[in-house]
């Protein structure tokens, strides 16, 4: 009875155990999994960085998407900083919000 009783609570602890790391994975989302992953492979040197160049140019290919004109040139100036350009926030924080400031004539601007 005793060898029964020991065998059942090392079967019970174990289970508990088990479930109890399968209860935590199943609790989280598939971006904290994600993260945890591009984590380990950053400590393991796996994980490809882009340089500073090539976050420019996709940026620069994201304003080819604005109408031709003010609001693509707009994009343009923020993105390489160039006018009356102002960055606020950081990346740690969620996220750099950049704008600039552009006079445009009004569309009823008399003409002369």
């Amino acid at each position: 009875m005793m060898a029964f009783a020991r065998i059942a609570s090392v079967f019970l602890l174990s289970s508990c155990v088990a479930l109890g790391a399968s209860y935590s994975f199943a609790q989280t989302s598939p971006s904290d999994r994600e993260a945890a992953a591009a984590a380990q492979a950053k400590r393991q040197g796996k994980l490809p960085t882009q340089g500073d160049e090539q976050y420019q140019k996709n940026a620069l290919k994201r304003c080819e998407r604005q109408p031709e004109g003010t609001a693509r040139d707009a994009c343009v100036k923020r993105v390489t900083g160039a006018g009356d350009t102002t960055t606020r926030g950081s990346v740690q924080g969620g996220g750099q919000v950049r704008t600039n400031t552009m006079q445009v004539p009004p569309a009823d601007a008399p003409k002369n």
